[in-house]
């Protein structure tokens, strides 16, 4: 694929001017065509009237086509796409459709995001149901049979991200889904750090829920989120929350048949306007090229970690080698906590990350649109506050 021309992206993305900008792992930035997207719908809104014919059609039409976008970005059928507010909609949807005994086993990992945790803890209280950790290694071999060995007769699902949230371990997805599905265990993988950061195929993958935001690593905007349900498991997963689109509901009998398609799990109101702008962020970042915006981030981190390796006072938290590696990189320095070292960052370099593991590191997200000048400041800076906390 041909290289992207880096100074044509950063022109759309304005935020760039005012900082070295890597926290796309907590919100990406906006590109130009997104922002504008949504500003336009909410003044047509304003000046207009959202249910107007010509406002509210179609507002509705792009909200379908960025179904068929998400839909696209995956390799999978739109149909088996919901389009919600955040991820933690999709995961509460798989938690709260399995029907939970007491001692039914979930397998999460020990360096999940509180969205990946806090259910599961909410039906061990409700539901009397048993967390069990997967104690991550960076030997593939390890790593696999630590996860097989947790994996019981009562393990009813397993949760966990694809990309970790503070190092940005990448997990082996696809082989992982292999050992569970031999034991017939479905699998959510939480995708807020890596859709779109690498290529994603979900067929491929064979997993079976998928639950990704809009508003990081595809630049779409908050309040935007994709929920994927493997074809098989749509009529099996029970529907927890409902609203009017979710199937067909009988006036005089009160017979309900839900629809056939992951849109049943949509529920409630919501910014529909947000979702045509949440579309041409994943179209921009689709225009680069997810193999370009993986070997772009891929060049930045390995020149950043091989400089953090080489630094006195500096600790890599994030690993070294490519098989688990992805554009996050996660440091410490000695004397500084990590709160204190990103507000240093911040406000002596405008570079902006934010702290990690506990508030003991600082995370950094290389993305495509960040550059090897902004990768040497970042490298001068952890170097100068290494120094003076000697």
């Amino acid at each position: 694929m041909p290289q992207f021309d880096i100074d044509a992206v950063r022109a759309e993305i304005h935020a760039l001017d005012k900082s070295i900008y890597m926290n796309t792992g907590g919100s990406g930035p906006l590109p130009n065509s997104v922002a504008q997207d949504i500003i336009s719908a909410y003044q047509d809104v304003a000046e207009n009237g959202a249910d107007i014919p010509t406002v509210r059609g179609p507002v509705r039409d792009r909200f379908e086509s960025a179904r068929q976008v998400s839909a696209g970005l995956f390799g999978v059928d739109s149909s088996e796409i919901a389009l919600f507010r955040a991820i933690s909609e999709g995961i509460s949807t798989v938690a709260y459709g399995i029907d939970w005994n007491p001692g039914d086993e979930v397998i999460i990992s020990n360096e999940e995001h509180p969205t990946g945790i806090i259910v599961w803890l909410n039906l061990v209280e409700r539901r009397g149901i048993k967390i069990k950790k997967l104690q991550i290694s960076l030997d593939r071999e390890e790593l696999l049979s630590r996860f097989s060995d947790l994996l019981s007769d009562r393990t009813r699902l397993v949760a966990i991200s694809h990309v970790t949230t503070d190092t940005g371990t990448r997990l082996p997805a696809k082989e992982m889904c292999d050992i569970a599905h031999a034991r017939n265990i479905p699998v959510i993988l939480d995708a807020a750090q890596s859709a779109g950061q690498f290529p994603v195929d979900l067929r491929n993958i064979d997993v079976d829920f998928y639950a990704c935001t809009g508003h990081k690593w595809l630049l779409g905007g908050w309040g935007t989120g994709i929920f994927y349900v493997k074809k098989e498991w749509i009529p099996k997963l029970e529907v927890s929350w409902s609203g009017s689109g979710a199937g067909d509901w009988n006036r005089h009998t009160d017979d309900l048949e839900f629809t056939d398609s992951a849109h049943k799990f949509e529920f409630g109101g919501r910014h529909d306007t947000l979702y045509s702008g949440m579309s041409k962020g994943i179209e921009f970042v689709q225009s680069v090229g997810l193999e370009n915006v993986e070997t772009q981030s891929r060049a930045l981190t390995d020149r950043l970690k091989a400089a953090i390796s080489e630094i006195d006072g500096a600790t890599l938290r994030s690993p070294e080698s490519n098989e688990f590696s992805t554009g996050i990189v996660t440091f410490s320095v000695s004397g500084l906590s990590g709160t204190d070292l990103n507000a240093q960052m911040f406000e002596r370099w405008r570079i902006l990350g934010r702290p990690a593991l506990n508030h003991s590191s600082m995370r950094l997200s290389c993305a495509f649109f960040n550059s090897h000048q902004e990768i040497d400041t970042v490298i001068d800076a952890i170097s100068a506050l290494a120094n003076e906390n000697r």
